[in-house]
């Protein structure tokens, strides 16, 4: 198989877990999108809160996601990858979310953002 395959079938399978971690937060499934991290993991969300590990990843994104953002629905609008090694890659995702409330809850908000993530792939599987 060519470099040229093997990026194209990694790039695939890379956006396909970005395309994952925008399904769980659509379903409002905090389960599924934080099995997607490492269970070391950091998490900065877009207001610059840190998260550390897997377990206070999805305990995050369920509250989260059960309250200010129980109506939301995010869209990943373009995905860009750099592999850094074969197994070893960055993704910048652009994302739009509509439909969540203000902390406050009370104003509708649409968001724009970009999620950065370094991806590793362990026995074919990224």
């Amino acid at each position: 198989m060519s470099t040229t395959e093997t990026s194209a079938k990694d790039e695939a399978a890379i956006k396909a877990v970005i395309a994952a971690f925008a399904e769980a937060w659509n379903a409002k499934d905090a389960e599924p999108l934080a099995n997607l991290f490492v269970e070391d993991a950091d998490f900065v969300d877009v207001i610059g809160r840190w998260f550390k590990g897997r377990t206070e990843i999805k305990q995050t994104h369920a509250q989260a996601l059960a309250s200010f953002l129980s109506d939301s629905q995010m869209t990943i609008t373009d995905t860009q990858i750099k592999f850094l090694t074969p197994n070893v890659a960055v993704l910048h995702s652009t994302w739009e979310t509509t439909g969540h409330k203000s902390l406050d809850g009370v104003h509708r908000i649409q968001d724009t953002g970009v999620l950065t993530a370094v991806t590793t792939c362990k026995e074919n599987t990224w």
